[in-house]
């Protein structure tokens, strides 16, 4: 079901229909299109084209919402949706997988309805600002591409898929070739807060994976940090 609207496309996956029947209210009330999936293995990525932002909960289904995050930012036709995870859960480490994983924002349930609609407005703004931005920088590094208007990374003609996070952390890379950068700039730059600075290298090692036969170009060493090295130096 669905209420039709023109300030964006929101959709809500969630099992609890007291829940997804509130924010289809008031969420379709505040302006926008609203449709509910129930079950997140249902959402298929080829049916939302128009979707600007997804907000899932489904944590305790055997598909669950962090597994549908991972592949809508997996796929190039979706990575650019907005996420939205809540959950009844205030476990740190699922906060930060979420985020981590390419989730805009984490809510616990339950929650305040005047936090969730001006989060939802925060998200769509953000994506809003992004996609309308003039154009920018393109980087380079062998045979891959970033356009920093765009926020799109190429290896040759192919689309890398990446969260938001590995996005900025090869930014960062890619702005300092045959430059290593440490592990606390890296952090700072990303995160801005806390101290957990491992964070870093479980990042850097999804990041090297999805870089292919590039990942081997991406060095550490220790007490120095990482670097994308051209090896000409």
């Amino acid at each position: 079901m669905s209420y039709s609207s023109s300030l964006g496309k929101i959709l809500v996956v969630d099992d609890d229909e007291n829940v997804a029947e509130l924010l289809h209210v008031n969420l379709g009330s505040e302006g926008y299109t609203v449709d509910i999936i129930p079950v997140a293995e249902n959402v298929r990525p080829e049916e939302l084209d128009g979707t600007n932002l997804v907000i899932v909960d489904a944590m305790n289904q055997a598909y669950t919402g962090m597994d549908l995050i991972f592949d809508l930012k997996d796929n190039p036709s979706t990575s650019g949706i907005g996420i939205i995870l809540y959950s009844p859960s205030r476990s740190e480490r699922i906060v930060i997988d979420a985020l981590d994983a390419g989730a805009d924002d984490y809510i616990t349930k339950p929650f305040s309805l005047r936090e969730l609609v001006a989060r939802v407005k925060s998200v769509m703004r953000r994506h809003s600002a992004r996609r309308a931005r003039p154009a920018g920088t393109v980087l380079t590094f062998m045979n891959m591409s970033l356009d920093t208007a765009t926020a799109v990374v190429k290896i040759g003609d192919e689309p890398v898929s990446l969260s938001k996070t590995e996005y900025a952390i090869l930014v960062i890379l890619m702005k300092n070739i045959n430059t290593y950068v440490s592990r606390v700039e890296i952090h700072k730059a990303v995160w801005n807060d806390g101290d957990n600075e491992r964070i870093v290298d479980t990042n850097i090692s999804r990041l090297r994976k999805k870089l292919g036969d590039l990942g081997e170009y991406l060095v550490n060493r220790s007490g120095l940090g990482y670097m994308l090295w051209t090896r000409s130096n």
